[in-house]
């Protein structure tokens, strides 16, 4: 657990403008007098021979040496004085360092700067001297802010273990030195970099909102589920007669089943980083707060096809919600070709009436750029998309995998089809632009739960404002990936038949929703023309819907996460030939989403 918080200056609480626009010049302004008038000063001398020259050198040079940080610490001072500056700091990080302050975190301070120039700074702020927050100040003199063992002087000097200090930087390399040296670390990424250093980002002090946070296990959920009084009295029993099993098999998260003596439930918690690969790819812990504001979303338009929700933590990235059982992850029911009489209504209904209820169709522009500012953080869920699902499939990606040699042949075909790779191109800029509804944004059969007459929609983490047509195709998708994994054909059939009819009934129910309206402010109701509307909004959602299901067959197939329907077959060139027909479909569905038509014509 983190007790004690050490932050960067330049480009972490402050602006690099302020200290590059402001500060500097006016050290580079001022510093020449000030030697020449404290020539035999001990701050001076520290120099050495020529210390203009040398000075102005080192400025220009953004040398880190200490004797420079010195006397620029100095002749800041005195503009502070004078009031010829004030010390600029990020509203949100003040905010954030103040709350911090109140709940018992230990605040330093680790710059380049000399400690008697950071203390300055903050003691001249336009919210006055907040030098109260910080409980101690370190610079260069303890060792260059890229060697791990300045970390580890600072740390003995806190008096922590290494795993309870928190490190904030806009810096890479300095993030890197301290996590050698065993801290946890924070990238301020303010000026959107779209590197992936092996750290925890955010763009704002705002995000950082997870520092109790710990992974849960079998041996400590049942103390943390014990301190809600409400959820121990719905398991029933006491915490030893509970039995917890971790059931995550998917790419992300951590999914714990809890089974009382009364009741169950099902504990989902986030991981900070790509559990599929690992924590060299770190991933924000804020996604399950984006998850939880769906779930909610989602309970309000479809209670019946979600979860239902019993508690949010916000710290641990934590929710605690209803235990499906005995419903199965819909792709292990596919691959073992049971059929589903419910499955295509409730999808369909599930889809439209969340889309509908989320888009300027139904909503006023205010009410739908709100719900859109709660999510406009998600970003690193998105960009997970935006470059595994668009992107990398169509060039030699370092976390592309296929079946080879069966696809290779199939691979250079992909790197060198233009025609393609400008249509995904396409795809991905209205995916990035067109914020029409809140998507599910990974709908696919891996996130249904299902029995014979039920069916739940479960993880949406990647919620994000979309185009419509993004979630259908995602889903009709791993329908069909599902099909040209089978060889059985009346279930192959029986699939073609689910894409079908899951189609249409989005479309009915849709339409319905739509010509009912009685709000929103997209196609004006004071028109009159709704029916005309509704003909051109559906073939907008039509044409989309084939582009991005193409586009996810592709990237299941030779991308990083494939899907275990085409996985599971034993023979690499029987794989390979359903995989490669697969590809050859989605091609045409991509180049031919203008003009396919209808459902008719893609079956």
């Amino acid at each position: 657990m983190i007790k004690a918080i050490v932050t960067d200056i330049e480009g972490t609480t402050s602006s690099l403008s302020f200290v590059k626009e402001v500060l500097f010049p006016y050290a580079e302004k001022h510093l020449p007098d000030y030697v020449r008038k404290h020539a035999n000063s001990p701050e001076v001398k520290a120099v050495g021979e020529n210390p203009i020259e040398k000075l102005e050198q080192w400025m220009r040079e953004d040398k880190k040496e200490t004797a420079l940080k010195t006397l620029q610490g100095i002749v800041w001072a005195e503009g502070y004085k004078s009031g010829e500056l004030v010390a600029d700091i990020y509203p949100d990080a003040l905010a954030k360092l103040k709350e911090w302050k109140a709940t018992g975190f230990t605040l330093y301070v680790y710059s380049s700067g000399s400690i008697a120039a950071q203390k300055l700074l903050f003691g001249n702020t336009a919210a006055g001297d907040v030098n109260n927050l910080f409980s101690g100040y370190f610079d260069t003199t303890i060792g260059g802010k890229l060697e791990a063992d300045s970390y580890q002087k600072i740390q003995k000097q806190i008096g922590y273990a290494p795993q309870e200090i928190l490190f904030l930087s806009d810096s890479v390399a300095e993030l890197d030195a301290a996590k050698k040296a065993g801290w946890k670390t924070v990238w301020l990424n303010r000026y959107s970099s779209t590197a992936k250093p092996p750290h925890t980002e955010a763009k704002t002090f705002a995000e950082i909102t997870y520092l109790a946070y710990r992974a849960m296990d079998v041996d400590t959920l049942p103390a943390y589920l014990a301190e809600h009084k409400k959820l121990a009295e719905f398991l029933g029993g006491n915490p030893k007669e509970w039995n917890i099993r971790e059931v995550g098999d998917g790419n992300l998260n951590l999914v714990f089943i809890v089974k009382g003596t009364k009741q169950s439930l099902c504990v989902k918690q986030a991981l900070p980083y790509v559990r599929l690969v690992g924590e060299s790819w770190p991933l924000p812990l804020s996604r399950a707060h984006y998850e939880y504001l769906a779930l909610v979303e989602q309970n309000k338009n479809t209670p019946e096809l979600v979860p239902a929700l019993y508690l949010h933590d916000a710290e641990l990235a934590l929710t605690v919600m209803e235990c499906l059982s005995p419903h199965i992850i819909l792709r292990k029911g596919l691959i073992a070709k049971t059929r589903y009489p419910n499955l295509a209504k409730h999808i369909g209904q599930f889809m439209a009436r969340n889309l509908f209820y989320t888009s300027d169709f139904y909503l006023s522009a205010a009410e739908k750029k709100n719900k859109m500012v709660q999510f406009a953080g998600n970003t690193a869920m998105c960009k997970i998309t935006e470059d595994l699902v668009f992107s990398e499939p169509y060039f030699n990606a370092p976390m592309n995998k296929w079946n080879s040699p069966a696809l290779d042949k199939t691979m250079e075909s992909l790197a060198t089809d233009v025609p393609l790779k400008l249509a995904a191109q396409e795809l991905k800029h209205a995916f990035l632009t067109r914020a029409e509804a809140l998507a599910h944004g990974d709908l696919h059969s891996g996130s249904i739960m299902v029995t014979e007459k039920e069916t739940r929609v479960i993880d949406p983490e990647f919620g994000f404002f979309a185009p419509i047509g993004f979630d259908v195709g995602m889903y009709l998708a791993n329908l069909l990936l599902s099909y040209f994994s089978h060889s059985d054909a009346e279930y192959k059939k029986w699939l073609l038949a689910q894409v079908k009819d899951t189609w249409n009934i989005f479309a009915e129910e849709f339409s319905a929703l739509f010509l009912a309206r009685k709000s929103g402010d997209s196609f004006s109701l004071a028109l009159n023309i709704n029916k005309q509307a509704l003909e051109k909004i559906l073939a907008t959602i039509w044409q989309d819907t084939l582009g991005y299901c193409g586009v996810e067959i592709i990237r299941r197939i030779v991308g990083l996460a494939h899907v275990e329907d085409l996985e599971s077959i034993a023979d690499a060139a029987e794989r390979g030939t359903k995989e490669n027909a697969a590809i050859a479909f989605a091609r045409k569905l991509i180049l031919g989403r203008n003009t396919i038509h209808d459902i008719a014509s893609v079956l």
